[in-house]
């Protein structure tokens, strides 16, 4: 516990180091969990089964994969549901002859677990495609990745005694055109319930999709051939969902609670016109976007003005510097976040037999989310630049 000493930060690290956007949130969750992971690199037991992370991929690829050919085919509002579903079945099997050729060989409940996460994959693509004939925005990158050999450069954050580089990938970029500008918005395809929530940012966790954001707004016009203007992140759910309810639910009740269950998180561009491209009843009775309209037909909900958002991105890059001097000062520290005793990134820990956390043991401390409103955050940030 405690901190390094420079001599092992550097061996560890390196003078120049490079880590991934995940990397960042890694670190800022706990500082021993990065320790261990990304330091020592040490190897969890894992068992064997298809679990969440394989539950991600698999969905990425087919998101990905289905997407492309529905746009070579001329979007999707040129593309019936049968073709879809036959686009997704062709992908499935793909997936699986590559990643699972054993598959008829693994026990029953991992083949019934596949079975039901293939249902799952047929819902979750047409609830995008359904939600892509009804916008302007069109998938113009998938996988785009920062860094050295990427599609953009690494963000650097250059200090006296160290630089710091960033890379990753964004699962999809998406664009639309207005008076000569690219509005552009990062969808990051989530496999777990994580939410985008101002509370965490203002701790440096979920900055990753922000991150991207403003990378491509600074570095991305040479890439697109047009000034970029940041539209917003959001958060794609692309999970095997089940929903507890009785047994001869109406399918319309069941089709709008899964629609609740896959709505998107994440935060927009305030502009009534860009969030209408984004969903075209975003101003009457938006399904998709984390947008409330009032019976006024007043806008609420996940969004920010411009000028907000260009204080976020140099918050954003404050906290990159602050990361930047815990690595470099080697700060091993136990100090997870959380929202409550009961509710921290130690519950799931696959180093908490190593870690034997104990709050106010030592230098051990848990670091809590605490909420805040929205108003609040924006103040917080603008007099944190002044």
């Amino acid at each position: 516990r405690g901190s390094l000493s420079p001599g092992a930060v550097r061996a560890l690290y390196g003078e120049r180091a490079a880590m991934s956007a995940s990397r960042l949130e890694r670190m800022r969750s706990c500082h021993f969990a990065y320790f261990m992971e990304y330091g020592l690199r040490a190897k969890p037991r894992t068992p064997a089964a298809f679990d969440a992370p394989q539950i991600g991929t698999f969905l990425h690829y087919l998101l990905e994969n289905v997407t492309r050919d529905v746009l070579v085919r001329g979007g999707f509002a040129q593309v019936e549901r049968e073709e879809l579903r036959a686009l997704v079945r062709r992908y499935m099997e793909e997936y699986a002859a590559r990643e699972l050729p054993d598959l008829d060989g693994k026990s029953a409940r991992f083949r019934y677990l596949f079975a039901r996460l293939r249902n799952t994959a047929y819902a979750v693509v047409e609830q995008v495609a359904e939600e892509l004939r009804h916008s302007d925005f069109i998938p113009l990158e998938f996988e785009l990745s920062f860094g050295d050999g990427g599609d953009l450069p690494a963000v650097v954050i250059s200090e006296p005694d160290g630089e710091l580089r960033v890379g990753g990938k964004v699962d999809r970029v998406d664009g639309w055109v207005k008076d000569g500008r690219l509005y552009l918005r990062v969808v990051d395809y989530k496999s777990g319930k994580k939410s985008f929530d101002l509370s965490a940012v203002r701790m440096g966790l979920d900055i990753q999709m922000l991150l991207y954001l403003f990378t491509l707004q600074k570095e991305g016009s040479g890439h697109f051939g047009r000034e970029i203007e940041p539209a917003g992140v959001l958060y794609l759910p692309a999970r095997d969902e089940i929903l507890s309810m009785e047994r001869n639910v109406a399918p319309e009740k069941l089709k709008s609670e899964r629609e609740k269950q896959l709505r998107r998180s994440g935060l927009l561009l305030a502009e009534p016109a860009v969030l209408q491209a984004m969903e075209h009843d975003a101003l009457r009775e938006p399904r998709y976007l984390p947008l409330r309209v009032n019976r006024s037909g007043e806008l609420s909900g996940s969004i920010a003005s411009a000028a907000q958002l260009g204080r976020l991105g140099q918050y954003v890059e404050r906290q990159l510097r602050q990361i930047a001097r815990e690595l470099r000062q080697g700060n091993i520290d136990a100090d997870p976040w959380c929202r409550g005793e009961d509710d921290s990134c130690c519950k799931y820990c696959q180093w908490a037999s190593a870690c034997h956390f104990q709050d106010g043991r030592d230098g051990d401390h848990l670091r809590y989310i605490l909420p805040v409103k929205a108003e609040d955050f924006w103040q917080e940030i603008g007099e944190e630049e002044e």
